[in-house]
């Protein structure tokens, strides 16, 4: 039987622990796509998707949601375009994302007309590479598999970023010679995580144990439930309060249990603070409460430095900064601070923080207790109720914060954080990958969806319904790009318009969108639109039992009002 480039391909991406490609058909991968049909039945399970944006997006939920290098394949040059703004998201997230392009013959003898043309492109990946971990274009199907290793090693070695191979298409569709011989990928390992030197945590060490009213402000523990445990340890030895510093418009990931009464977020700090310790803080100067306090900061961010993308932002004044990954400066931490700190000499300092933060905890749900309307706040409490109950993974979304007040999460896989760049269209993608990974487990998948947001790719619906995923999409709909809208309004007051209309292109009103209608067009279940705080329980009870009970997904369309 004759084997194929694109067969071999299969064959490697198969050894490299590849478990799905989204992808929208394209021309250019043709060889790739009869390989994934034909060529064996443990190969990667395609994930059909109606735009390549949702592609991305797709596979780069699943990576958070499995820590697995995830895949997507991209019809040269146009399917490229389209997926941009997701390919940006998982960059700036640090997600490990394998991006297999089609190209037409590079060989311009073997070019159809037109269309080989007009899709083929030199180099490829010129409209990626700046927001790319790593590309390459190969010639040849050795190339191509070493490439594929290679791939592998750069997308899950820190910082982790998506990576992108051109496949030529006259590679995938050749035969392979008899006496072909596949790279073994068990041979090429992620490379080890990057650990602090000894001295650098003697020193870290030494400052904490001094200080006063040291913080520890984290933005990463990179998905990894043992750096939070080991935050968990370190904050209650040197009795620290943790703030997780928001990058977009949701938490990068959960680094410090929600409820834990060390974990200070969202409330002002409640000493003045003599020491930052800063974990993978991209702008140390937006910690709250610590102008001017002396940071040490550990991090890896500079490992990843684009100069078209500004998203390493300003240049971070500090004590020392140390490159190295949370997880093993952590855990050498916690040993070295055990040989210098007594903690019957931070105990008093625990329990003033945990009476501090027992305040603020109770403040919070007073204000989604006494709401007027469906609040963020009112709906963030009621869905925690509706799915208390569950093995919940929140893969999307958090109703500005009030999840994380309000919500008892302690899993870094129950919270998968934001898209990374802050580009619209990554929500329902996204929670559509994590669903898939949980597909066998028994979890509830919940995605908090915006509405501006799903609008942006809205053809996600059907791939959640062609696929059956569990997921739990509640529709935060309230008729309006928000950020925008509080842009126009802050634009109109600075300005002092006489007749302010913050309203005018910010709205999505006249006609409102029926989402409902939108889902169950595609063939996602959804017989639920709310608009009464008195119907809100019963409809999310009853979408996340059919998400439950049926393991497919359902949408509730909420219309919320401000808080």
């Amino acid at each position: 039987m004759t084997v194929y480039g694109s067969d071999a391909i299969v064959d490697l991406l198969v050894d490299l622990g590849v478990d799905i490609i989204p992808f929208a058909p394209g021309a250019t991968f043709r060889g790739l796509h009869d390989s994934l049909v034909h060529h064996r039945t443990d190969a990667p399970e395609i994930i059909e998707c109606l735009h390549e944006e949702i592609s991305v997006a797709v596979a780069h939920g699943y990576a958070k949601a499995t820590g697995k290098l995830a895949a997507a394949a991209l019809h040269d040059i146009v399917g490229l375009q389209h997926a941009a703004m997701a390919i940006y998201n998982a960059w700036c997230d640090r997600a490990p994302v394998l991006l297999l392009g089609g190209s037409g013959p590079a060989d311009a003898q073997l070019r159809r007309p037109w269309i080989d043309w007009i899709h083929t492109a030199n180099v490829q990946a010129t409209q990626i590479r700046d927001y790319t971990k790593w590309d390459d274009q190969p010639a040849s199907l050795p190339a191509a598999m070493e490439s594929l290793v290679r791939a592998r090693q750069l997308a899950l070695s820190a910082p982790c970023g998506p990576v992108y191979i051109a496949l030529d298409s006259e590679i995938q569709e050749q035969p392979v010679p008899t006496d072909w011989a596949p790279p073994a990928a068990n041979r090429f390992p992620v490379t080890e995580p990057l650990a602090p030197s000894a001295d650098a945590i003697r020193r870290i060490a030494a400052r904490l144990a001094a200080a006063r009213a040291p913080v520890i402000a984290v933005e990463s523990v990179d998905r990894d439930q043992g750096a939070l445990l080991r935050l968990v340890e370190l904050a209650e030895l040197i009795g620290a309060p943790v703030v997780e510093v928001q990058r977009d418009y949701n938490r990068t990931e959960l680094c410090m249990p929600t409820r834990h009464p060390l974990n200070h977020t969202g409330m002002p700090l409640s000493a003045p603070p003599d020491v930052v310790l800063a974990l993978e803080v991209r702008d140390t100067d937006v910690i709250p409460g610590c102008a001017g306090v002396p940071v040490i900061q550990v991090s890896t961010a500079g490992l990843a430095v684009k100069a078209w993308a500004a998203d390493l932002q300003r240049v971070q004044a500090a004590e020392m900064v140390v490159a190295a990954q949370v997880r093993p400066t952590l855990d050498a931490l916690v040993i070295e601070l055990k040989g210098l700190i007594d903690p019957s000499d931070t105990s008093a300092r625990v329990a003033r923080l945990a009476t501090h933060s027992e305040q603020y905890r109770a403040v919070w749900a007073a204000t989604a207790a006494g709401a007027q309307g469906i609040t963020p706040a009112l709906l963030a409490d009621r869905l925690g109720v509706a799915t208390g109950n569950a093995e919940r993974v929140l893969a999307n979304g958090s109703l500005h914060n009030w999840v994380h007040r309000l919500w008892s999460i302690d899993h870094v896989g129950a919270y998968l954080g934001s898209s990374g760049g802050a580009g619209l269209g990554y929500g329902l993608g996204a929670s559509i990958g994590a669903a898939l990974a949980h597909r066998g487990s028994g979890r509830l998948v919940v995605d908090i969806q915006s509405d501006g947001d799903a609008l942006m790719t809205p053809g996600a619906l059907w791939t959640a319904a062609r696929h059956r995923v569990p997921l739990l999409i509640v529709m935060e709909n309230n008729r309006m790009w928000g950020n925008s809208f509080v842009h126009a309004q802050k634009m109109a007051r600075a300005r002092g318009r006489s007749n302010p209309r913050p309203e005018v292109g910010t709205v999505i009103d006249d006609p409102a969108v029926d989402f409902a209608g939108l889902a169950r067009a595609q063939g996602v279940s959804a017989t639920w639109t709310v608009a009464e705080a008195a119907g809100l329980d019963g409809a999310l009870a009853a979408a996340v039992d059919h998400v439950l009970s049926r393991r497919a997904p359902a949408l509730v369309d909420v219309v919320t009002t401000a808080d």
